[in-house]
C-alpha cells in the first residue's frame, strides 16, 4: 500500500513540478539568467517529485513497523529496507513522469549553446540533492520506528481509527512544512533563522534544497541541514521511544 502511495504521488507532482518556477517562482522569466534558472530549478524540481510526501509515507510506515515487528532491532532493519524500498520506486516514478523536462532541456543545449551546462544532469548540486533526498527516506522510516515505539499503545487501536489518526496528523503538518519550505525558498539571503526552521522541520527543506542548489545560492547547506536534522530527529525519536517501552515494561510488572 505505502509503495502504491509514494508511486502515486510522486507521478502526480512531477507535472507540477515540472513547471514549479513559472508557477511558484516568476511567471515571466525573460533574461537570459531568468530563463537559466527556469530550466534548472525545474529539473531538479521534477527530478525529486514526491520526496516531501514520501518521507512522511516513510515515517508512517516506520512507526507501523515498530507495532508489528517484534524487537526493535527487527522493525529497524525492516524499516531501512523499506525506507530504501520507496526511495528507489519514488525516484524510478519521478525519473519516468519528468521526459518533458529532460525534452526541455535537450533542446535547451541543442539550441542554445552555452546557455546551460553540456550535461545539466550531471551537474554536482543535482546529485548533492538526489543522494541526500534519497538517504531521507530510511531516515524518516527509522524516525517513524523511534515514534511508533514512544506511541505503540494508539497504534493498537482498529486499523480505520489509526489510518485516519495518521491522516490528521500528517496532512496538517505536511502543508504548514510545504508552505515554509517555500517561503526558506523564496526568501533573500541565509539568515540563520531559515537553518533553525529547517532543523525543526525537516522535510520542509525539500523545496528551498532543489532550489537553493539548482541557482547555486548555498543549496549544499540546505540539503545537509535536511539530513543532519532528520537523523538527529530520528535519534531523538529512538530514545524516547526505548524510554517509553522501559517505563512501560516497569508498569507492567
Amino acid at each position: 500500500m505505502a509503495v502504491v502511495l509514494v508511486a502515486a504521488v510522486a507521478a502526480a507532482l512531477a507535472p507540477i513540478n515540472s513547471d514549479f518556477y513559472h508557477v511558484w517562482i516568476y511567471n515571466d522569466p525573460q533574461t537570459n539568467e531568468e530563463l537559466h534558472e527556469e530550466v534548472m530549478i525545474d529539473m531538479f524540481m521534477a527530478h525529486t517529485s514526491g520526496f516531501f510526501w514520501g518521507q512522511i509515507i516513510a515515517l508512517i510506515l516506520g512507526a507501523f513497523l515498530a507495532a508489528r515487528v517484534r524487537g526493535m532491532p527487527r522493525a529497524l532493519g525492516s524499516a531501512v529496507c523499506a525506507g530504501l524500498l520507496l526511495a528507489a520506486v519514488d525516484f524510478a516514478v519521478a525519473w519516468q513522469s519528468s521526459a518533458g523536462i529532460r525534452q526541455r532541456i535537450a533542446w535547451w543545449t541543442e539550441n542554445h549553446p552555452g546557455f546551460l551546462p553540456t550535461d545539466p544532469l550531471s551537474d554536482g548540486g543535482f546529485h548533492h540533492v538526489l543522494a541526500v533526498g534519497l538517504a531521507s527516506f530510511p531516515v524518516a522510516a527509522i524516525a517513524g520506528v523511534g515514534l511508533g515505539t514512544l506511541i505503540t499503545p494508539l497504534l493498537r487501536l482498529p486499523a480505520v481509527v489509526v489510518a485516519i489518526l495518521a491522516v490528521l496528523a500528517a496532512v496538517p503538518y505536511g502543508a504548514f512544512a510545504a508552505v515554509s519550505g517555500w517561503f526558506a525558498a523564496a526568501a533573500d539571503g541565509e539568515p540563520m533563522a531559515l537553518f533553525v526552521l529547517l532543523a525543526l522541520l525537516p522535510p520542509a527543506a525539500v523545496t528551498p534544497s532543489a532550489v537553493r542548489t539548482a541557482i547555486g545560492d548555498h543549496g549544499d547547506a540546505f540539503t545537509n541541514t535536511m539530513l543532519v536534522s532528520g537523523v538527529g530527529w530520528a535519534l531523538l525519536l529512538l530514545i524516547a521511544g526505548l524510554l517509553a517501552r522501559r517505563r512501560r515494561s516497569r508498569s507492567g510488572r
